[in-house]
C-alpha cells in the first residue's frame, strides 16, 4: 500500500513538472516549431555568408591548402604529391604535374576607417588541359578530387549539384 502511494506521487510530481514546463514555453504546433527553427537557420546562414565576407585572401588560401592535405592525407599521402604555396595560389605537384589553384579576390583598405572591403571569391582551378572557374571552395575541391581521383568531370559536377 505504502509503495503504490509513493509511485502515485512520483507520477503525479513528474505530471505538475511537465505541465508547468508546457504552460512556460506554451504549446506549439508542429508547423510553428518548424517556422521558428527554419527561421534560426536562415539567420545562421546569413551569419555565415558575412564571416565569409570578413575572410582575408590569405585565410581563404590556408583553408584550401587544409584541405588539400587532408584530401592527400585520407589518400595515404601519396608518393610524388606536394603542396607549394605561392603568394595568391596553391600549388599541387603530382608525379605527372602540377595543378594550380588561384583565388581573385578583391580586397580595398578604406583609409578612414581602417577597415579592408572584400570582395567575391573566384576560385580557378588549372593544370592537365582543365581550366574551370568556381564560385565555391567546396565545388573546386569536389573538381580537384574528382580530378585526382581520374573521374568524369561530368559526374564531378553532378555531384556538386547535389551537395548543394
Amino acid at each position: 500500500m505504502l509503495l503504490e502511494l509513493g509511485a502515485a506521487v512520483i507520477v503525479i510530481i513528474v505530471g505538475l513538472i511537465f505541465c508547468f514546463r508546457m504552460m512556460r514555453h506554451g504549446l506549439t504546433s508542429l508547423e510553428m516549431d518548424r517556422d521558428r527553427y527554419l527561421k534560426r537557420i536562415r539567420a545562421e546562414e546569413q551569419q555565415l555568408e558575412e564571416d565569409k565576407k570578413n575572410i582575408s585572401q590569405s585565410e581563404h588560401l590556408d583553408i584550401a591548402r587544409a584541405g588539400i592535405a587532408d584530401m592527400l592525407r585520407l589518400a595515404d599521402n601519396p608518393p610524388g604529391f606536394s603542396i607549394v604555396d605561392e603568394e595568391f595560389a596553391i600549388l599541387l605537384q603530382t608525379p605527372k604535374g602540377a595543378w594550380r589553384i588561384d583565388l581573385n579576390m578583391r580586397e580595398h583598405a578604406l583609409r578612414n576607417t581602417g577597415r579592408v572591403l572584400r570582395g567575391k571569391a573566384r576560385w580557378q582551378l588549372s593544370g592537365f588541359g582543365v581550366n574551370e572557374q568556381f564560385d565555391r571552395i567546396g565545388d573546386m575541391m569536389a573538381c580537384l578530387n574528382a580530378q585526382l581521383r581520374g573521374e568524369n568531370v561530368q559526374q564531378a559536377e553532378f555531384v556538386r549539384h547535389l551537395i548543394r
